[in-house]
């Protein structure tokens, strides 16, 4: 479907039937798992598609840099760092494709400059849009090597007018080098602080640099998944490890669980505060700080009946798992991962130490590429 297929390094599957694109995702989790874990049952349920594979990424970004002498939107090449100007993107949404578009022609109006790597100057970098599957409305940052810019309040009314559905702009400032997005400061150039996304009868409150899926629809499903492991009325409180903006710990605090989460970034963790002062949700307790660290003091002092775990890709560490698995001792186990080796490392651990695999769910989150979403429950024998 998109003219980029082949050069673009983001979508390498689009040539799959995506019908057949979640068989063999199915067929590489449980291949990655078995090769792993030899001889531990392992009862992985069909893949959660999407309804439709267009479309779905609901946060969207573009690197800036130049074409022909002018501003260009863009992804990587495959396996390169070599910048491919686009067209199209349609596994973006639709909206958020267009607020890019015209944050684009904003900035070449207002002649700010692409920015060169190597340290030859220029300003622009990324653009990053998010926008929400329940309302509409998008909130766009601008992401540049330097905190200052020539005509930066009309830069952000210019993009608010050209645009209704932009409820807020900013810049984050990002002057090292290299492929992370995100450098260490954000302003907000108009609008509202923060994007609301309605999840599970939530309405998270989303700052431009905290952590929340790409999809909003896979995020629901991510959420569903959880819900339906956790009893309606457990013996104790819920911990909720990387917990971020509460994806899992505001909906499930709705519906009546004590819930401690545990987030290092103070960004997500004020954004999860917020959140539920907003839904006016009581039973849900933040924690600042690393996992690590946390995980030694909770094991001292209190005791849960079920544990949720969502890590970055790279899984949890090695000592954080056994920690959590032989002195605070959950009932059940939820390891959310986006990685099938990170997750078999998991489960085999986790095995080891006494909990039985009771189920996985694999849900597509990225359709048209091999990643692979994961929700495996446990048991403690």
């Amino acid at each position: 479907r998109c003219r980029h297929f082949g050069q673009c390094g983001g979508c390498s599957w689009q040539h799959i039937n995506y019908t057949e694109q979640l068989r063999w995702k199915e067929r590489l989790l449980r291949a990655t798992l078995e090769h792993r874990l030899p001889g531990v049952h392992l009862p992985i349920l069909p893949m959660i598609g999407m309804s439709d594979p267009w479309g779905t990424r609901s946060k969207v970004h573009f690197l800036i840099d130049q074409q022909s002498g002018r501003l260009a939107l863009g992804h990587y090449r495959p396996h390169s760092r070599e910048f491919l100007p686009l067209v199209e993107c349609p596994v973006h949404t639709s909206t958020g494709n267009r607020v890019a578009r015209s944050m684009l022609q904003v900035l070449e109006k207002h002649a700010i400059p692409p920015f060169v790597e190597g340290g030859r100057g220029g300003v622009a970098r990324h653009v990053v849009v998010r926008v929400s599957g329940q309302t509409g409305e998008a909130q766009a940052t601008l992401v540049a090597s330097r905190t200052k810019l020539p005509d930066l309040r009309e830069i952000g009314e210019e993009l608010v007018a050209a645009e209704p559905a932009v409820t807020g702009v900013h810049l984050n400032t990002n002057s090292e080098p290299g492929t992370v997005i995100f450098g260490p400061h954000t302003q907000k150039i108009a609008g509202q602080n923060r994007l609301m996304e309605e999840i599970a009868g939530v309405r998270f409150l989303i700052s431009p640099t905290s952590f929340f899926q790409t999809s909003a629809v896979g995020a629901a499903r991510l959420v569903e998944t959880v819900m339906r492991y956790v009893p309606p009325m457990t013996g104790g409180p819920i911990l909720d490890l990387y917990a971020g903006v509460g994806l899992f710990a505001a909906p499930l605090a709705r519906r009546g669980h004590r819930v401690l989460a545990v987030e290092e970034n103070p960004i997500a963790v004020e954004d999860g505060i917020e959140t539920l002062k907003h839904n006016h949700i009581a039973g849900c307790r933040y924690v600042s700080g690393k996992v690590e660290t946390t995980l030694k003091k909770l094991a001292r002092d209190e005791q849960f009946q079920i544990a949720i775990l969502d890590p970055p890709r790279e899984g949890c560490p090695e000592w954080t798992l056994r920690l959590l698995a032989r002195q605070i001792r959950p009932q059940r186990i939820i390891d959310v991962s986006c990685d099938p080796t990170a997750l078999a490392t998991d489960l085999a651990l986790l095995t080891h130490s006494g909990y039985r695999v009771m189920e996985i769910q694999p849900i597509d989150m990225f359709p048209h590429t091999a990643h692979i979403e994961s929700v495996a429950l446990l048991q403690r024998s």
